[in-house]
């Protein structure tokens, strides 16, 4: 009874569903992702299986727009759901409804800005998007049920990118603005859904500072290290400080124009979002 009870509460009006689900809830993701600061991600599907970085936009069909957080948490127009449900629920009975055969989903996150530029099928409508804002302020009960996000609130396009790349730049600025030690976080051990994950051979995943506290922080706040391990499927693992020194040497020498180039961007976030007050 108690879970009905939640999910009467938390659901939006069928009508109401199917009107956003008709333009692949584009505009419901960028109301959601302007009131609570997540990320916003389109799914997309390519014949391709290869999951290649460098597919071209064109070769690619877009499936289904929403927000999620750093974790394995999305907030689409059906409910909060892990990623394994989203894709199971609705991502797999979309591929099927339109009929798109062998291939595979091909998941990237953007600036709202960006989103006109995209080859979606229905691109974002400032009347849209505000109705949609006025239907979420509404269902209070499913905007209490979206974690806050933590200070400091670096825009989140901006914070995935230091989040599944470039960690190691971010980190040493930290170190270099706030005097904390930069870390490497190595894994031993990942959950069996992450057990696919590729990984050097020292295990490195992230790059984070050590608070004096025993606490951890990265581009999304400070948190445990177990927590932040856990965002990239680890239940085990080790912290390294000469590791993370070995990983910023190697990432100098073989691109060192581009480590600099996020490393001042970095600062450039921290002094602005971090160190603002």
């Amino acid at each position: 009874m108690g879970q009905a009870k939640i999910k009467q509460r938390t659901a939006f009006a069928p009508q109401l569903i199917e009107e956003w689900e008709a333009n692949d809830c584009v505009n419901f993701a960028v109301g959601l992702a302007r009131l609570t600061g997540w990320l916003l991600h389109v799914d997309w599907w390519s014949t391709s299986t290869e999951h290649r970085d460098d597919i071209p936009l064109d070769q690619l069909k877009p499936l289904r727009v929403y927000v999620a957080n750093n974790h394995d948490q999305i907030f689409d127009v059906r409910g909060t759901k892990s990623i394994r449900e989203f894709s199971e629920k609705i991502l797999f009975k979309l591929i099927r409804t339109r009929g798109l055969g062998n291939g595979g989903v091909y998941t990237r996150y953007y600036d709202e800005a960006k989103l006109s530029s995209l080859p979606l099928r229905c691109h974002p409508n400032e009347a849209e998007i505000a109705r949609a804002i006025e239907e979420i302020r509404a269902n209070s009960h499913f905007l209490a049920a979206i974690p806050a996000r933590m200070q400091p609130c670096i825009p989140a396009h901006k914070a995935a990118q230091y989040s599944y790349g470039h960690c190691a730049a971010f980190a040493e600025a930290m170190g270099e603005l706030t005097g904390l030690q930069p870390a490497a976080l190595l894994a031993v051990r990942f959950s069996p859904l992450f057990e696919n994950t590729r990984r050097s051979e020292s295990g490195f995943f992230h790059s984070v500072v050590l608070h004096p506290d025993g606490m951890a922080e990265d581009v999304w706040g400070k948190s445990s290290v177990e927590d932040i391990a856990s965002r990239f499927g680890v239940i085990e693992f080790k912290v390294s400080n000469d590791e993370h020194r070995r990983v910023v040497e190697k990432i100098r020498q073989s691109s060192n124009d581009v480590y600099e180039t996020v490393r001042k961007d970095a600062m450039d976030l921290i002094q602005a979002y971090r160190l603002r007050n």
